[in-house]
């Protein structure tokens, strides 16, 4: 074989120029099926033929491999930058053979002192291909499995989850660079620390499990864990561990879900307060209902006693001025009863809008009202512990949503509450500040409290961020209350210095008006209106009672405590009524449902309907409240107002959405 080669060798140089052109003809003339090889440019073809003739010329002079090594690396390298087939090399390779048969036949050189045949010569030439192909398909593997692994390498450093190794102890022994991003802690650093030592205490045993299941090679098991970051924020992460196949180490996936979870435990929140407000609204329908009735009986107590009055006044000597003064006593006290009812459909009025956290259309909204109310309904907290000051100027009104306002500012004063030093309560404060600037409106709530370090200023409106100590809160409340303020095309800030106080500025230019309905004129006064035939429709008797004595003398007075009965009535009286007031809200039969049947048998009196509503609470009540334009009256019923709508109906002149 010895002597194969050199006469091999005396070949490649005594005849290199046409062993390069047979080897370069023969590599193109090959068919396209037997490799992409052949469909490189014909200078590429040529300069790769030329660095294989020198590789196996050096090999057959001093054995050195130096150049086939050079060369297969570029070939390699090639392969990958241009996709051509991965056979392509050795079948161009192999015409080599082709190439010193065919230059052994020209020459006919077919033997040699030596006693070398063209045989033997040929014989060399597949030693020195098949040295060819090993080498090449042990670099490209390499090659490949190089490139394998900078694919996943790039796969689980792009990656926008925390992907980890640990190892049987649950240390860390590799982080992608999302760990970085995320957490902002170096990976070197964190490389051979614990992975449970990311979790916050309470969460250490959950993390620690998975570690612990993943080694006894367990099923994969999913948990959330709170874990914190450099800058002292808290990620919601769900983390899930695995164990490598083949190997005693797990791979731990970590997604950040805070985002997720704040924006499930926001709709939580929401669906808890749209809860409260369904209790709430039936609440007051229920409150609403009795405190009708005793309204319209004081206010009847009250004009009975002032007809006492001036029917006693002429004559009052002696015993008479007894009478007076105890007609007076009674009028002074259905006064103040009438101000305590007046007082408790207020607070009715504002529970049912504070719990309208779902509002489905904006409103006019007077800002001061909205930061009274949120005042109101904090009053028993905030008032024990510190002063209030108010200090508004002119504030034209807003397009917004009050009651979703309402708890940005209750959720304000009650962090104020809850950061107050125990100290004598003149020497706490909250300042609200309310102004109207360049279109803008500004609300500044202020407090002396204990105030806040910068780090926390800058947490402050992060998810689930709190610094009270064991809060069963989720600690959203800021989150949401500055979603709901950019919501109103608004911004929140905040301010704080330790031991002086927080400031909250709040700025709100209000959503588009263009949709919303004119402003209504304000109430006329209560006018006589011409006699006619009324009928009340309510399921509380004694609701009916009061309303048909407080019109009797002015009106014929029908009353029906059911839809039924009213649809009887009307059936009796050939649909004779001038004008119907019924409550919205009924068992068996709706309001809602009268309306319908009303106008199914006596159209002409839908538009002579007024609709009274304890709290139009259910789904479908409020849709018949905002698509029927029918007079509508809250309880409980000032007897004004209700004289105004029966006016208006009687005149034809109807009064929308009263």
């Amino acid at each position: 074989m010895a002597l194969a080669r050199r006469r091999l060798l005396e070949l490649c140089k005594r005849h290199k120029d046409e062993l390069i052109d047979d080897w370069i003809e023969n590599v193109l003339a090959l068919p396209p099926e037997r490799g992409r090889y052949t469909d490189r440019p014909v200078g590429e073809v040529t300069e790769n033929v030329r660095s294989w003739l020198a590789a196996f010329t050096r090999i057959l002079e001093d054995g050195s491999e130096t150049l086939l090594d050079e060369f297969i690396t570029h070939l390699v390298e090639q392969r990958y930058a241009t996709g051509y087939s991965i056979s392509g090399p050795l079948i161009a390779a192999s015409e080599f053979r082709t190439a010193v048969a065919g230059v052994l036949d020209t020459t006919h050189d077919d033997g040699d002192a030596d006693g070398t045949s063209s045989i033997d010569v040929l014989r060399a030439v597949d030693a020195l291909l098949l040295q060819f192909e090993h080498r090449f398909a042990e670099a490209y593997a390499q090659r490949s499995l190089f490139a394998s692994e900078e694919r996943y390498r790039e796969i689980v450093e792009l990656s926008s989850d925390v992907l980890a190794t640990i190892d049987q102890e649950g240390m860390l022994t590799r982080l992608n660079v999302r760990f970085e991003v995320l957490f902002g802690h170096s990976r070197q650093a964190w490389i051979g620390r614990p992975i449970t030592a990311l979790a916050v205490a309470a969460d250490v045993p959950a993390l620690r499990a998975l570690v612990m299941s993943a080694s006894r090679a367990e099923a994969p098991r999913e948990a959330t864990i709170r874990c914190g970051t450099r800058a002292g924020l808290t990620k919601v992460m769900t983390v899930r561990i695995t164990r490598l196949y083949g190997e005693d180490a797990s791979l731990a996936l970590m997604r950040d879900v805070t985002e997720e979870v704040a924006r499930r435990a926001q709709i939580l929140h929401s669906e808890k307060l749209a809860s409260i407000g369904q209790v709430a609204a039936s609440v007051a329908h229920e409150l609403n209902n009795p405190m009708a009735w005793v309204m319209a009986n004081l206010e009847q107590i009250r004009s009975g006693a002032h007809k006492l009055v001036s029917a006693a006044r002429p004559v009052a000597s002696g015993s008479y001025e007894d009478l007076l003064r105890a007609i007076d006593l009674i009028d002074r006290s259905c006064h103040e009863a009438l101000a305590g009812v007046e007082r408790m459909r207020d607070i009715v009025t504002d529970l049912n809008l504070f719990s309208s956290s779902s509002e489905r259309k904006p409103e006019r909204v007077d800002l001061v009202d909205v930061i009274e109310l949120a005042l109101r309904m904090t009053g028993p907290q905030l008032s024990q512990l510190c002063r209030i000051e108010r200090h508004y100027g002119e504030m034209p009104p807003l397009v917004g949503y009050p009651g979703k306002l309402s708890q940005v500012f209750v959720n304000l004063f009650i962090n104020a509450a809850q950061a107050m030093p125990n100290r004598p309560r003149d020497e706490n404060l909250v300042r609200v500040t309310a102004r109207f600037d360049d279109g803008v409106h500004h609300v500044e709530v202020e407090d002396n409290a204990r105030g806040m370090t910068p780090e926390v200023v800058e947490r402050i409106f992060d998810p689930f961020f709190t610094t009270k100590e064991e809060s069963a809160r989720p600690g959203i409340g800021l989150w949401v209350s500055r979603n709901i303020v950019e919501e109103q095309h608004g911004t929140m800030t905040v301010s704080s210095k330790p031991g002086i106080g927080t400031v909250f500025t709040i700025r709100l230019t209000g959503l588009n008006p263009a949709d919303l309905p004119a402003l209504r004129p304000p109430p006329e006064p209560p006018r006589q209106s011409s006699r006619g035939t009324i009928l009340f429709v309510d399921d509380e008797p004694m609701l009916l009672n009061a309303f048909a004595r407080a019109f009797e003398e002015r009106h014929e007075v029908l009353v029906a405590k059911s839809g039924h009965e009213a649809l009887d009535l009307l059936r009796d009286r050939g649909g004779r009524i001038d004008a119907i007031v019924c409550d919205l809200l009924m068992p068996q039969m709706s309001g809602m449902a009268l309306y319908d049947e009303i106008g199914e048998r006596f159209p002409q009196l839908q538009p002579k309907m007024a609709f009274m509503s304890g709290g139009a609470f259910t789904p479908s009540a409020r849709e018949f409240v905002e698509r029927v334009d029918n007079p509508k009256i809250a309880k409980p019923i000032s007897l004004d107002d209700l004289e105004r709508v029966i006016a208006d109906l009687l005149s034809g002149g109807q009064k929308r959405g009263h």
